[in-house]
């Protein structure tokens, strides 16, 4: 009776130990899909019937991550997640509403937008064709294998890049290509700077002379004393260049009152409080050739008007708090090692 007893134990013993086993199992399968499973699938965004989850928001940003190691960037990941948050939102608007415009991207602009990021760039050296072929198939696999994206999901991603950016040339089309500007110069101070004694210096150095080049000269040497401007715009005189309305964004009320001449009151930076603004006209022009760089600023401050006054034709969900933004940014530094990020600045000059 003994000996019959102790097989039957022995297999209840590995029951229940194989039982215990399986539930251990199972709690660390639960606590692994909990924290690195789920997240991945999580709603992120949704734009009508169209939804993006963490991790499709991941594979985008490890895409440009990528795409700035192979140029040499810089990729400033703090503000790259809250740039492509809201770039998710607005490129599948436009995807969504493009054909309705006449604005498309076809195949073949889309494998020339492909190649021109990864084709090796050779220089003038001669070499053989297939050679270069390869070397950018391999480049493209690489990349398509690294972030985990099939080449149709690249792809998808490239045509909504070349639908925005037709796009913003299509609503730029209303945008005045010769328009009244002014010539524009800043210089930054701090609240403990003596500003009504550099503001008499400055009448002091232009002795009521009224020439233009007098007074960018007069205001040259006082930005080269006294600003906490960038280095490069203090080299510059705190010179801005020629703008019209929308390009100096906050301050174009501020700075189109202004008689020619005159320093303007101080006035915070939108961005930085504890600095202080002072802006001076040398020069204005009521009909002035926009030059491309600020023509392109207007197309794009176009096109985000239009993108605010069409978010209200969808059903738009976004959600971002701050531990899904730690999620995000400890999935890139799976990646890479961040660059820290500077608080963006808004002015765009």
């Amino acid at each position: 009776a003994l000996r019959r007893r102790g097989p039957r134990r022995r297999r209840l013993a590995y029951v229940v130990i194989g039982f215990m086993l399986l539930v251990i199992a199972g709690i660390l399968i639960a606590a692994v899909s909990i924290k690195f499973v789920f997240p991945h699938r999580e709603l992120i965004v949704r734009v009508d019937d169209v939804e993006y989850t963490r991790g499709d928001l991941v594979k985008l940003l490890q895409a440009k991550q990528k795409q700035f190691e192979l140029v040499g960037g810089s990729f400033k990941s703090g503000r790259e997640v809250f740039e492509a948050l809201q770039a998710l939102i607005e490129t599948e608007m436009i995807a969504q509403v493009a054909p309705d415009y006449g604005v498309t991207a076809s195949d073949e602009e889309v494998d020339a937008e492909i190649r021109r990021i990864f084709m090796p760039n050779v220089g003038s050296a001669q070499v053989d064709a297939r050679q270069i072929e390869r070397e950018f198939e391999d480049r493209y696999g690489s990349f398509l294998n690294e972030i985990q994206l099939t080449n149709s999901q690249f792809r998808a991603e490239i045509r909504k890049q070349i639908l925005r950016e037709r796009f913003k040339q299509h609503i730029g089309e209303s945008v005045p290509t010769v328009a009244p500007q002014a010539r524009v110069h800043r210089i930054v101070l701090s609240p403990q700077d003596e500003l009504e004694l550099i503001r008499e210096k400055f009448v002091d150095m232009l002795d009521g002379r009224t020439d233009p080049r007098v007074i960018r000269a007069a205001f040259k040497a006082l930005v080269r004393e006294h600003s906490r401007d960038d280095a490069e715009i203090v080299r510059l005189g705190g010179d801005l260049g020629w703008g019209p309305k929308g390009v100096f964004k906050e301050y174009d009320d501020l700075i189109f009152s202004l008689e020619v001449g005159k320093l303007s009151f101080q006035t915070p930076n939108f961005n930085d409080p504890q600095q202080l603004y002072v802006f001076l006209v040398s020069e204005k022009d009521e009909a002035r050739a926009v030059d491309p760089v600020n023509l392109d600023r207007l197309k794009t401050a176009a096109l985000q008007d239009w993108l605010n006054d069409e978010r209200a034709n969808h059903d738009v969900f976004a959600e971002l708090n701050s531990d899904i933004y730690a999620w995000l940014l400890n999935q890139l530094r799976l990646t890479t090692t961040i660059t820290p990020s500077p608080a963006p600045n808004p002015l765009g000059f």
